[in-house]
């Protein structure tokens, strides 16, 4: 589609495991196992997931950060996969990332005038210095720092602070598209509240595509159009953020929006919530059939031998890679023993 502007077909990312002396590898790890996905122009597409689930790898994989092992991306009508070094400069233009450690990502012996001027160097966007000192005053008036503070060095701002210098660099080449991968996971709740506000108004004012990466489901309904849902490297639901929010489809998805806290103490009580007992399978041991069916408390007889592919189910344009939508069966004894549903914490 003409409105498409990421798009990812079998993108997979797998990394071998070595051991033994001779560092032989003894296996596979699927970090990104098979993912088709479509971003189109001009939306917030929020990835949502556990930990370990492969949301950051994918993000990564989108921008060749990490080399795919499987599959195609292509941006806009340029295939990223087949890049060379000097495709790959092309697209770091077109393409921005703000990583979730604002600290760690900011070189501590650079001002913040050298870090945001430095992509408009690699990419010739200012030639002279006055010019790139002129671009980087409206870089930091445009995320909310006062220009005067061009001088000064990563340890001497708070975490929002230096989140904002993160993204006024992410912003530096005029991108179309931003990566925003746990841009709020190591800030403060009131500081989170400013950053997600400020990414929303820079996503209109700017025109940009955003993939926002989390595992804050609160946070990704509040600045999404659409929502994917991520289990051991597969993409398992998708669809709008209020028809994913209001009616998931996919067990494992009921279960992550069970866990939101509602703002009101009866309705809290209320209410269901879905406790998974164990953690996510590794991704070098891929359960058979259904990724989830070892968490799942709805296993049904194709759930262990077939791997469910995503199918319409719900509101329009929403998918689900689920069993229980559409085909016949009856619950495995013992399998379905492993979640629990109830009122409890």
């Amino acid at each position: 589609m003409s409105d498409v502007l990421v798009s990812a077909r079998g993108l997979e990312v797998h990394f071998p495991i070595r051991g033994g002396v001779l560092r032989r590898a003894a296996g596979v790890l699927r970090a990104v196992d098979g993912v088709d996905l479509d971003i189109v122009r001009g939306e917030t597409l929020g990835l949502v997931g556990e930990s370990g689930c492969g949301k950051s790898t994918l993000g990564n994989a989108l921008l060749r950060l990490v080399p795919p092992t499987g599959g195609t991306v292509r941006f806009g009508d340029v295939d990223v996969t087949a890049l060379d070094r000097r495709g790959l400069r092309q697209l770091r233009r077109r393409a921005g990332m703000v990583f979730q450690d604002p600290f760690a990502s900011l070189d501590p012996r650079c001002t913040v005038a050298q870090t945001v001027a430095e992509p408009l160097e690699v990419h010739g966007l200012r030639p002279g210095r006055r010019e790139r000192a002129a671009r980087v005053g409206e870089l930091l008036e445009l995320v909310g720092l006062d220009p005067a503070v061009a001088a000064r060095y990563p340890h001497e701002f708070s975490g929002g602070q230096r989140q904002r210098v993160g993204i006024a660099r992410a912003l530096a080449g005029e991108p179309d598209f931003l990566v925003c991968d746990e841009a709020l996971a190591s800030l403060d709740v009131s500081v989170q509240a400013q950053v997600l506000n400020l990414l929303r108004r820079l996503q209109r004012q700017l025109g940009l595509t955003l993939l926002f990466i989390s595992h804050d489901l609160s946070a990704v309904r509040h600045i999404s159009d659409r929502i994917a849902v991520m289990y051991l490297g597969r993409i398992v639901e998708i669809g709008s953020a209020s028809a994913v929010a209001a009616q998931p489809q996919m067990p494992y998805t009921q279960a992550l929006l069970s866990a939101v806290p509602v703002p009101h103490p009866a309705l809290e009580r209320a209410r269901q919530r879905i406790v998974l007992r164990g953690d996510v399978p590794s991704p070098a041991n891929v359960p058979s059939g259904c990724r989830f069916r070892t968490r799942c408390p709805s296993v049904f007889e194709p759930c262990p031998d077939v791997d469910p592919a995503l199918q319409p189910v719900g509101a329009p344009g929403q998918l689900a890679a689920c069993h229980l939508h559409g085909v016949a069966g009856t619950p495995v004894e013992g399998e379905a023993q492993t979640a629990d549903v109830g009122g409890g914490p």
